[in-house]
């Protein structure tokens, strides 16, 4: 073989030149994977409850979680751990389950435990499993910087960034860390309660009866079945008229027996730069898409997404690498600029 390189060097000097033409034509067209690709059927579903004990997270958490992951098709084994003010459940699928469609059916199975969640305790997170040895932070994240009010900020991020970050392809699922959700508070007048013969279960049931999935057929595609079912929207209005008791011929409202005000939840935490509110955004990935096409694909949206948004914000990057944000940060935290409120057990960007 050396003989023939040696009698010949035009020809080898042709087939170099050709495989170093061909390396430079591959070379940006290699597909580029920040860790290996892996599709394990497995969920994770993650619920903190600050401050309960693990007997009480297993009884009011865990179980109902369990129970609800075991009617999800495809299901081969499900495993738990329950600790103080956590509890995480390990659902393991089939081979050959669809784990982007399992996903959807366990978020739907939890809907009702979701109903029945103790007060003070947050809402399931439905994660990919990642083994051990591959966890790393976030997938991606960034922050959301304005001067509105930590729970209003958090409520327009939902409303305007999240549904466009979810459009981005390769993107499986956002959410928002930091403010608190906004929420419809239901205060019992316990006199008219007492005075009409009502109990407060009553009402109670009815009101959860409100937010329950009916069935609205089947839509037949190549074959394949699929169920449809619908969730009445529920606002302030049509939850004072709705009627959650009836005595002979008289029906009750919930607005004749209660007042119903919007106020938010609890906060785990509120984090401030420089005299301006921040909430984190974290996204997760489809799963098979490729780790740097999408973080790409992300990093190069905000710039537009920041541009459309009908409020005033800073939309900067947060992610493994380090960003403008995270170096700003420090940089404030040094002259004493930086504050962070904690509260509970949460912690901030």
């Amino acid at each position: 073989m050396t003989r023939f390189f040696l009698r010949r060097p035009v020809s080898t000097w042709m087939i170099f030149t050709a495989f170093v033409v061909l390396g430079i034509y591959a070379l940006p067209r290699l597909k580029i994977e920040a860790i290996p690709e892996i599709d394990l059927p497995k969920l994770t579903i993650v619920t903190a409850w600050g401050g309960a004990s693990p007997q009480a997270v297993q009884r009011s958490i865990t179980l109902p979680i369990e129970q609800a992951a075991r009617h999800v098709h495809g299901v081969e084994s499900v495993k738990s751990t329950s600790r103080a003010g956590n509890s995480t459940v390990e659902v393991e699928f089939r081979r050959e389950i669809d784990i982007d469609f399992a996903r959807l059916e366990l978020a739907e199975q939890l809907g009702a435990v979701r109903r029945d969640l103790p007060v003070g305790a947050g809402q399931p997170q439905v994660v990919p499993y990642v083994p051990e040895e591959f966890r790393t932070e976030d997938f991606f994240a960034f922050n959301i910087v304005s001067d509105l009010p930590a729970d209003a900020l958090r409520e327009e991020a939902e409303t305007w960034i999240l549904p466009q970050v979810l459009a981005i392809e390769g993107v499986a699922d956002a959410r928002v860390q930091g403010g608190a959700r906004p929420i419809l508070k239901i205060l019992l007048d316990r006199e008219r309660l007492e005075r009409h013969g009502i109990p407060a279960e009553e009402v109670y049931s009815a009101v959860a009866a409100l937010d329950e999935v009916s069935g609205a057929g089947v839509v037949r595609t190549s074959g394949i079945e699929t169920l449809v079912a619908l969730r009445e929207p529920v606002d302030l209005r049509s939850l004072r008229a709705a009627v959650v008791a009836r005595r002979g011929d008289r029906s009750y409202r919930l607005g004749d027996l209660a007042e119903i005000r919007p106020g938010y939840e609890d906060p785990d935490y509120f984090v401030r730069a420089d005299g301006r509110n921040v909430v984190q955004v974290a996204v997760d990935k489809r799963s098979g898409a490729n780790t740097v096409a999408v973080s790409r694909d992300l990093r190069n949206s905000l710039p537009r997404i920041e541009r459309q948004i009908p409020f005033e914000a800073l939309l900067s990057v947060r992610d493994d690498q380090g960003t403008d944000l995270e170096e700003k940060l420090v940089e404030l935290v040094r002259q004493h600029q930086l504050s962070v409120v904690a509260i509970g057990n949460g912690a901030g960007c």
